[in-house]
């Protein structure tokens, strides 16, 4: 590279780097389907423009639930009730869970606490191996993400509050 350097310009030198550069990108592309997502990317659940959907009628018990959701509310529940209660049971938790909760243990309580007591918890579906759940506050609506690992302990927990529901855009006065 060094007889390279000296016989040709610094111009030239970007050119060729920048050419084996974009040479090496097309290269691992050729052989890759047209995609806008990349190999092994998982997306955020709380990503993107909120789909509304009209209100769902919440039973006060609920009528054939599937054990996975049912799993996952009494989960919940529990989970509320231990941060309500000042701390969590971190035998419910993924080891890599525990470690990134354990930090931030006080915070977590104190904004769930903040919350008010808990009135509901309704399903919405499920995404990428985790149950979504609607959970309903004294003072604020949130949606929660949980899911399990093989051995049955919550890997994943995210919440955050609700998106407001768009309004139905007001009809055009005809003038």
């Amino acid at each position: 590279m060094r007889i390279l350097s000296k016989t040709m310009g610094p111009g030239l030198g970007l050119v060729l780097a920048a050419s084996l550069i974009s040479g090496a990108a097309l290269a691992q592309d050729a052989g890759a389907p047209a995609s806008d997502t990349a190999a092994a990317s998982l997306p955020n659940a709380f990503d993107g423009t909120p789909r509304t959907a009209p209100p769902v009628a919440v039973q006060e018990t609920p009528t054939a639930e599937a054990p996975d959701v049912a799993r996952g509310r009494e989960t919940l529940e529990a989970v509320v009730a231990d941060a309500q209660d000042g701390s969590l049971d971190f035998s419910a938790f993924s080891e890599d869970m525990t470690t990134r909760l354990r930090p931030v243990e006080g915070d977590l309580t104190a904004a769930i606490q903040s919350f008010g007591a808990l009135e509901t918890i309704a399903y919405v579906g499920r995404q990428n191996g985790a149950d979504m759940f609607e959970v309903r506050f004294d003072s604020i609506l949130t949606q929660w993400v949980i899911g399990f690992d093989a051995d049955d302990r919550i890997a994943v927990l995210l919440f955050r509050e609700a998106p407001p529901v768009e309004a139905a855009p007001a009809p055009a006065s005809g003038s």
